[in-house]
């Protein structure tokens, strides 16, 4: 998995849920069923601003490279998420649109809109939005309410980032471009979905 530099950091941003459910309609024209389906996950479209030469040299290679191999970065985050702690998944074998959680600084908040990841034992990320505020107890425990369903049955203590979520999957489409200017800057966008 390749993760840019530090110092890369996008200045726009275009998150996006892609949904893994739909609506199901009769061909008699009756009410419309909504199904939800697992598997619902994110996308971000992002833009960085003009690299000097040195900086874009690096960043170019490592999209290359991630175009095979996969590509992590930082969630972009326009609100500071707090001190959470070192927050892990309480229990085993967790589903649907709930998260268990422990390790977390008591009274941390986590409020609606909040953003985290989930760290497989392979070491991917799976991103997940908060769907309702909830307050860490006196022993640093919280139960999450999602805005989408969990992916995966995730281990007991894995790690949970909330304070620098990541997005992780592959850069999307078949080629990469990047911009040379006149003024010796190099321009990129690209788009990471996640693939689970």
């Amino acid at each position: 998995m390749i993760e840019l530099p530090e110092w890369a950091v996008p200045n726009a941003a275009t998150p996006a849920l892609v949904d893994a459910g739909g609506v199901m309609r009769s061909p008699l024209n009756t009410a419309a069923l909504r199904v939800n389906r697992l598997g619902s996950h994110y996308l971000a479209a992002l833009a960085f601003p003009p690299f000097e030469p040195e900086q874009g040299r690096i960043v170019v290679s490592r999209l290359i490279r991630a175009q095979r191999l996969g590509l992590r970065v930082p969630y972009p985050l326009f609100v500071d998420q707090g001190q959470p702690g070192a927050p892990l998944v309480d229990g085993a074998g967790q589903s649907g649109l709930s998260l268990t959680l422990r390790g977390l600084s008591p009274g941390y908040t986590a409020r609606e809109g909040y953003w985290l990841s989930i760290v497989d034992p392979t070491g991917q990320h799976y991103l997940h939005n908060v769907a309702g505020d909830a307050v860490a107890d006196a022993d640093g425990r919280m139960i999450l309410s999602l805005s989408e369903m969990l992916r995966v049955p995730f281990e007991n203590g894995a790690a949970v980032h909330l304070a620098a979520p990541m997005i992780e999957g592959l850069v999307d489409g078949d080629k990469r471009a990047w911009n040379l200017a006149v003024n010796r800057t190099t321009s990129i966008e690209f788009t990471v979905e996640e693939t689970r």
